[in-house]
C-alpha cells in the first residue's frame, strides 16, 4: 500500500468506524478509480499529442512541396538568364 492509501485507509477506519477489511476495501477501490482516471487521461494526452505531431508532419510535407517549387522556378529563371546572357555576348 503506498503512503497515500493507508492514509486513506486510517482515515475510513478511525472517522467513518469501519472495519479493516472494508476500509481496505473502500481505499483499494478509490486507489483503483484514481489510477483508470490517469490512464485514461493519459491515454487522452498521448492521442492529442500523436494528432498534433501527425499534422505537423503533414505541413512539413506542404512546405517541403513548396520549397521544391520555388527552388525549381529560381532554377528554371537563373538558367534562362544565363542563356541570354550568353546569346548576347554571341550576337555581339
Amino acid at each position: 500500500m503506498s503512503s497515500i492509501n493507508i492514509t486513506l485507509y486510517q482515515l475510513l477506519k478511525s472517522e467513518f468506524k469501519l472495519s479493516d477489511a472494508k476500509a481496505q476495501e473502500f481505499s483499494s477501490a478509490i486507489r483503483e478509480e484514481i489510477q483508470n482516471d490517469i490512464k485514461y487521461e493519459n491515454i487522452d494526452f498521448k492521442s492529442s499529442v500523436r494528432e498534433d505531431f501527425l499534422k505537423l508532419e503533414l505541413k512539413m510535407e506542404q512546405n517541403k512541396s513548396d520549397i521544391l517549387k520555388w527552388f525549381m522556378g529560381g532554377f528554371v529563371t537563373l538558367v534562362l538568364m544565363i542563356l541570354g546572357l550568353f546569346a548576347t555576348i554571341l550576337l555581339k
